[in-house]
């Protein structure tokens, strides 16, 4: 026999919840309905991390322009500051490359012996590794025929002497004391002439090449180191550059015929 259920369907246990009624389409729409509120809430937070940033970006762009307006204004001192540098090293250049002739001439007086005199002084600057400054004088001429008062990079100064001295072994001692100069690279002896016999009357005291006497005439190049080899520098003046001068003179002449030199 077939049991027959007589409670009515709509008092049956379990018959009255949503899963039973629907077959769980309802949960189905909470959850779609749960997501759509957490992307909404998702969305919501990243607009808000946007906004956020946006503003920031628009606060660091005010702060960079203001920072470039700054440095604008102090341009022109950093501008005058790489001036007055390369204006320095320039100065620094010019004074290593130029041949102090004031010094040569002192370091000469120093050390020339006693018994020696000099009658003729010429100091030239000569192309590089010249030696003899055989007629080349730093004194050029430009094409329009002005005299360009430069010292090319690398010369070679060089000194040429003539004098007299009591005897052949102070010529000697001459040679010796004038590789002592400060900055002296070589000394040659080019000539030295005794006289065989002195004249009489007028001209008694007049021997080899004007010294008095039997005295010997001497005549000695002197080289000094090279000059600092390297472009010349430009020191440039707004929108103009010139060119500086290496050097404040290009030669150097005395006649001092009979006057000793104290050692």
């Amino acid at each position: 026999m077939r049991a027959v259920n007589l409670i009515p369907g709509e008092h049956r246990q379990g018959s009255g919840s949503l899963t039973g009624r629907s077959g769980g389409a309802a949960l189905i729409v909470l959850g779609v309905i749960g997501g759509l509120a957490a992307l909404i809430l998702m969305y919501g937070s990243a607009s808000h991390s946007i906004s956020s940033q946006q503003g920031d970006v628009a606060t660091l762009e005010a702060q960079a322009t203001a920072i470039r307006a700054r440095a604008g204004r102090l341009t022109p001192y950093t501008d005058f500051v790489s001036m007055a540098d390369q204006r320095t090293q320039t100065v620094a250049q010019l004074v290593q490359a130029r041949f102090d002739w004031s010094h040569a001439l002192h370091e000469l007086g120093r050390v020339l012996p006693a018994g020696t005199s000099l009658a003729t002084l010429h100091g030239e600057v000569g192309p590089a590794g010249a030696g003899s400054a055989s007629g080349s004088s730093a004194t050029t001429a430009s094409s329009s025929g002005t005299p360009a008062s430069s010292t090319p990079p690398g010369s070679t100064p060089a000194f040429t002497l003539t004098g007299c001295a009591i005897s052949q072994s102070v010529v000697a001692q001459t040679l010796q004391r004038l590789k002592l100069m400060d900055g002296s690279s070589e000394v040659q002896l080019q000539s030295s002439t005794k006289s065989g016999n002195a004249s009489s009357g007028s001209s008694a005291g007049s021997g080899a090449g004007g010294c008095p006497g039997s005295d010997p005439s001497f005549s000695v190049q002197i080289t000094f180191t090279d000059l600092p080899a390297g472009p010349l520098p430009r020191v440039g003046t707004g929108s103009t550059t010139t060119v500086a001068a290496q050097s404040t003179g290009s030669s150097v002449q005395a006649a001092t015929p009979g006057k000793s030199v104290a050692p």
